[in-house]
């Protein structure tokens, strides 16, 4: 084990992985926004042009995730372990996959509401992408732990706090709703809502095992 982080020391990094996570970051973070928007539009026209804009933002997560898989593949010496890097980038790219997945049915599903509780639901995710971002942006000196800490703890309140809301909103919507077919549709879009905030607290469990490994 001492070798191994001796060599390490003597043999330059790699710190563009850095870079390259906090893209990845970035692009979540983007994704959360326009799930916001959708869920907030009003308007046909306007949500078309949002889930066109967000199948935009995924085709980017995915250059990405390759970039980073590339210099894995062709790097000797990473900044940290090669097996964390990939699980927090894939982590970090699901993100944006799962709002990619949500926002799509708005047209495979042809809806003309959204159920009671998606607003709140998307600003979970976007306020669990924006801890991301922060604590993803500390990684580079990887000597602000605590402040790591403190996000990833923020995110998983989030998530439990999704969880509920998901949970009370299914509830609600089973004793209420009588239409069968918009019942289903509007259940599956809350199912992916909150899978989307699983997929951020993914991330906030990848970043809780890097700072063990590295406290």
């Amino acid at each position: 084990m001492w070798l191994d982080r001796a060599v390490k020391w003597l043999l330059p990094r790699e710190e563009h992985f850095f870079d390259l996570l906090e893209k990845g970051a970035e692009r979540a973070l983007a994704s959360s926004l326009l799930l916001v928007q959708c869920c907030e539009s009003k308007s046909d026209d306007e949500r078309e042009l949002l889930v066109t804009k967000m199948s935009e933002e995924e085709h980017a997560a995915d250059r990405v995730i390759h970039e980073v898989y590339e210099a894995l593949n062709k790097t000797f010496v990473t900044p940290l372990d090669r097996s964390d890097i990939y699980a927090l980038a894939t982590d970090l790219e699901n993100i944006t996959d799962r709002v990619d997945e949500t926002v799509s049915q708005l047209r495979l599903h042809a809806l003309e509401d959204l159920p009671d509780g998606s607003r709140e639901l998307a600003g979970k995710v976007k306020l669990a992408c924006e801890e991301i971002q922060g604590s993803v942006r500390l990684l580079r000196q990887l000597k602000q732990l605590d402040e790591i800490r403190a996000h990833c703890k923020a995110i998983n309140v989030l998530e439990r706090e999704g969880d509920q809301l998901f949970r009370d909103r299914i509830a609600v919507m089973y004793a209420t709703e009588k239409d069968a077919v918009r019942l289903i549709k509007h259940k599956e879009f809350l199912e992916a809502l909150e899978l989307t905030l699983d997929a951020c607290d993914d991330v906030g469990n990848a970043l809780e095992t890097l700072v063990i490994k590295n406290a």
